[in-house]
């Protein structure tokens, strides 16, 4: 959700491109905001989009991982996913 309105306003057209800007802007605002209120540099803001970008291929990417290997490695230890869907784990 913190991505589309990036390409929303890079890439939309006509309508789409004015409110994924407004949705853009919100939440930059939001991100100052609370940026403030921790006495930090508001212009932190800034890195909103970004960060929502590396997040997304954190998620992306680990979802790979998991599906590839048919499970994941949690301290040394490899947990299939049939294993983790039925909670035996």
């Amino acid at each position: 959700m913190n991505v589309a309105p990036l390409f929303g306003t890079l890439f939309g057209h006509g309508w789409i491109r004015i409110f994924a800007a407004i949705a853009l802007v919100m939440a930059l605002l939001f991100h100052a905001g609370v940026d403030i209120a921790m006495r930090v540099s508001p212009f932190y803001a800034f890195t909103h989009p970004l960060g929502a970008l590396l997040f997304s291929y954190m998620l992306l990417r680990s979802t790979f991982v998991t599906l590839k290997q048919g499970g994941i490695i949690w301290r040394d230890t490899f947990y299939p996913l049939d294993d983790l869907k039925r909670g035996v784990v």
